[in-house]
């Protein structure tokens, strides 16, 4: 199929995935492999090992090498800037469009075949849910849309009553957003560039329904992006690169903690190593089952790493599944908390048609990077906050598309079923039946303000209660582990990634993980690693 095919046949949910958030690295996938039978392994000593290079991940690397100690970090997916490889745009997907899948994984309309690859961007899929995540080095950081949002204060306050709000946000949030490179754009340009008419028309509507709107920070460098305007420098956010990586422009974790770590000289990556089970050892250590891989997800070569300290940071869903499984399988030790208070972050995708039909619609061009938002946040009866999102098809539309972020009402759970050798998830549309009301009464809102139609045909009948960007919990802070993401019954082992976050925090989640992390390290380095 050809790129002019795809526009006049595909659907328009394609564009859904900008909001990728926090990056899991590991999670079950019809791909998955096991060790092959009697294929010899190697065994290696290390000293710390962390396991993921997505937020959690790479601020520990950080933090331990500029300290001085060595580190080893473990991915599973491919180093993209080492390898040489090219980020493909939305609609022509390549190599990095799927993690070894031969067709695209979009919310519906998937009509793009694929060679199987280690790709960037990969879906795990549960009976009432789906789950986006991030492969190769950089996480979740190398598919989402950069939306660098730092939680209501008084809503991160309720999440975590226990931890000193005002040292948060004094210090570990603007510690996180200096390091992630977190910027905003220029309103000149938001006025003048062609590129962003979806979000001008987006805010009009929303101040015309009598909804506040805010400006949304980013990690993609915009004085690139005006060049990029100018073309005076290749384009990327402009070309219609996000989902499956972004060429330049976008500050991921490769270019802002992973390089500062490398610069060191303490950091070592190893690519395309995953880990299938945690053994404890005698003397308190972790022995790592890995396969090596190749980019047709074959296994190459079998290794035994013995670490003396481990960290997870495999992202919600891979962090779970390590500890879930080494427990059936190996009796690794886990305790009643492990698995519970999982959560979507409130993620509900919808969308409106007929907006501006008669008037030039959202734009026939359109940035991949998100710069608005709808803060409805202090509403009593509907409380959320909404992204306008980009749609950049290459033809004139008139279709909006919005992520609500909603609260929680009921949480889910998460286990592991060894005979199916799978991950199992405890939720359903009890669990998002009050963000579908919260999603028709904006919609309802929107339209009875602006004229317009729900978008049926995105999604299921216009709502998109299954889609889910940024998974959170599991590995509750405080009740899985410590204050400091020490993991309960052990000594040497520590989670630092977006399970430790009770389900939901109101915004795209990963200002507060990377917060979260820079905290953590801070104490476990002075107590656990000095």
């Amino acid at each position: 199929m050809n790129r002019k095919e795809f526009i006049q046949t595909s659907s328009l949910g394609i564009a859904a995935f900008f909001f990728l958030g926090s990056g899991s690295l590991f999670g079950k996938s019809e791909n998955r492999l096991e060790r092959k039978p009697g294929r010899p392994s190697e065994t290696f000593e290390k000293e710390v090992v962390i396991i993921g290079t997505g937020y959690g991940g790479s601020v520990a690397a950080l933090r331990l090498t500029e300290k001085n100690i060595p580190v080893t970090l473990l991915e599973m997916g491919l180093n993209w800037e080492k390898s040489g490889k090219k980020f493909s745009p939305m609609i022509n997907p390549g190599h990095s469009a799927a993690w070894l899948k031969t067709k695209t994984i979009a919310p519906f309309m998937n009509l793009f075949r694929l060679d199987k690859f280690t790709g960037a961007l990969d879906r795990l899929d549960f009976e009432h849910i789906k789950i986006w995540l991030g492969r190769g080095v950089g996480g979740g950081s190398l598919v989402n849309g950069g939306m660098a949002v730092t939680p209501k204060k008084e809503y991160f306050k309720e999440i975590f009553p226990n931890l000193d709000t005002e040292k948060f946000y004094s210090h570990y949030f603007p510690l996180a957003n200096k390091e992630l490179k977190t910027n905003v754009a220029s309103e000149d340009f938001l006025k003048d560039c062609d590129f962003y008419k979806f979000n001008r028309v987006g805010e009009e509507e929303a101040k015309k329904a009598g909804f506040k709107t805010v400006r949304v920070p980013n990690v993609y460098d915009f004085r690139y992006m005006e060049k990029e305007y100018r073309n005076e420098v290749p384009r990327s956010a402009l070309a219609g690169e996000v989902i499956y990586g972004n060429n330049h422009g976008k500050n991921s974790l490769d270019k802002t903690y992973l390089k500062k770590a490398a610069a060191t000289g303490n950091l070592e990556i190893l690519e395309l190593h995953q880990v299938n089970h945690i053994t404890q050892n005698p003397d308190k250590s972790y022995a790592l089952d890995i396969s090596v891989i190749n980019t047709n997800g074959q296994e190459i070569q079998h290794k035994i790493i013995n670490a003396r300290k481990l960290i997870l940071s495999a992202g919600t869903m891979g962090s779970l599944e390590l500890l879930l499984k080494s427990n059936s399988v190996t009796q690794l030790p886990v305790d009643q908390h492990i698995g519970k208070e999982w959560g979507n972050n409130g993620n509900f995708m919808t969308g409106r048609n007929w907006v501006k039909a008669f008037s030039g619609g959202t734009g026939s061009k359109q940035s991949t990077i998100p710069v608005g938002g709808i803060d409805h946040w202090e509403d009593k009866k509907h409380p959320f906050f909404v992204e306008i999102a980009p749609l950049p098809m290459g033809m004139n539309v008139a279709t909006s598309l919005y992520l609500l972020v909603n609260k929680l009402k009921k949480f889910g759970e998460v286990t592991y079923d060894l005979t199916d050798q799978k991950l199992q998830l405890n939720w359903d549309e009890s669990h998002t039946s009050h963000m579908k009301d919260n999603a028709k009464y904006f919609l309802r809102t929107m339209n009875n303000a602006n004229g317009g139609t729900r978008a049926h045909l995105l999604f299921k009948n216009g709502f998109g209660a299954d889609i889910c960007y940024h998974p959170l919990g599991g590995i509750v802070l405080g009740k899985a582990t410590d204050q400091f993401g020490r993991l309960n019954g052990h000594q040497n082992l520590y989670v630092i990634d977006g399970s430790l976050i009770p389900g939901t925090i109101g915004v795209n989640p990963f200002v507060t993980i990377t917060a979260i992390a820079e905290y953590c390290m801070e104490h476990l380095i002075k107590e656990d690693f000095s």
